[in-house]
């Protein structure tokens, strides 16, 4: 099945977000009021929770993602944020063993990072599958230093390519707990038969876990 049609199911309390530029900052803001609207405790946190998931969105538009989620809950020590994507990407040329080829490409990944970890997991929908997961330095966008993230980057390869299923959060105190709910979501991931669906767009991916 190809890597393009794919079903994720996220928490209830996320937000799928559009992200094509047109409309999509009114967009977002409307999501967010909608929630006000069942939430009124996330009323003094609205301009926070709105500029975080803009953010988001734009990251996942300019990285070329096809699908994107993200949470924005208010704390006692400001909000606590994350976003999930999924990108299609081109496997790894010249192997007649594609799973083995992407994990030895995912292996070699993780290794430039000492605060990830390489493993082979097992998605229920999905099969065995090469992921990295831990705390990662990344750099700032515009070059302005780096900060750590929490991070899950799970492969999954299908006819030719690789559907990359990302979750990441700055909430690094929160690592262990964040990386459970990450593993959870990760494993509704499934690949779906492009002769029985249509654009696997935003509403594939709703639900709670």
């Amino acid at each position: 099945m190809p890597a393009d049609h794919f079903a994720i199911t996220v928490p209830r309390s996320w937000f799928e977000l559009p992200v094509e530029p047109d409309r999509r900052d009114d967009r977002i803001s409307a999501l967010v009021q909608e929630r006000i609207v069942e939430h009124r405790d996330l009323w003094d946190h609205r301009t926070e929770i709105v500029r975080v998931l803009r953010r988001f969105a734009r990251s996942a538009w300019d990285s070329g993602a096809r699908y994107c989620a993200a949470f924005a809950e208010p704390s006692e020590d400001g909000i606590v944020s994350g976003a999930l994507t999924v990108s299609v990407l081109p496997a790894p040329a010249g192997s007649e063993d594609p799973l083995g080829s992407l994990t030895d490409h995912v292996a070699a990944l993780g290794g430039a990072d000492d605060g990830m970890h390489v493993d082979v997991h097992d998605v229920p929908r999905v099969g065995r599958v090469p992921r990295v997961w831990g705390v990662s330095t990344v750099q700032a966008p515009d070059d302005r230093g780096s900060f750590d993230v929490v991070l899950m980057q799970t492969f999954v390869p299908a006819d030719g390519q690789v559907a990359l299923v990302s979750v990441s959060s700055p909430a690094t105190d929160l690592a262990e707990p964040l990386l459970e709910l990450f593993e959870t979501v990760t494993d509704t991931f499934e690949l779906l038969d492009s002769a029985t669906v249509g654009d696997p767009g935003p509403g594939d991916g709703d639900g709670a876990v």
